[in-house]
């Protein structure tokens, strides 16, 4: 493996570290708001179910190679010109 490789890796490795702990962020702000009686449990498990679908598509384009977000972005590009 050479430099670059590692190094990229390494950048994914931050990107998910960093979307990671804004999640945990937030499902604490979840909680709180809970605890302060400002959300039902439903409204609170539906925010953190969110919470997490958020963390994974975004965990799941971290992963992603460069060739592949352009061709998901010409995809998309192609999608809004329809």
């Amino acid at each position: 493996m050479d430099l670059a490789e590692r190094l990229s890796e390494l950048a994914q490795a931050l990107f998910q570290a960093s979307a990671a702990v804004g999640v945990l962020e937030a499902i604490e702000e979840v909680l709180d708001e809970y605890r302060d009686g400002e959300l039902t449990l439903k409204e609170a498990m539906e925010e953190i179910q969110g919470l997490v679908e958020e963390f994974q598509a975004v965990r799941a384009l971290s992963e992603m190679s460069p060739e592949e977000l352009m061709a998901m972005a010409e995809e998309e590009e192609g999608g809004l010109r329809s």
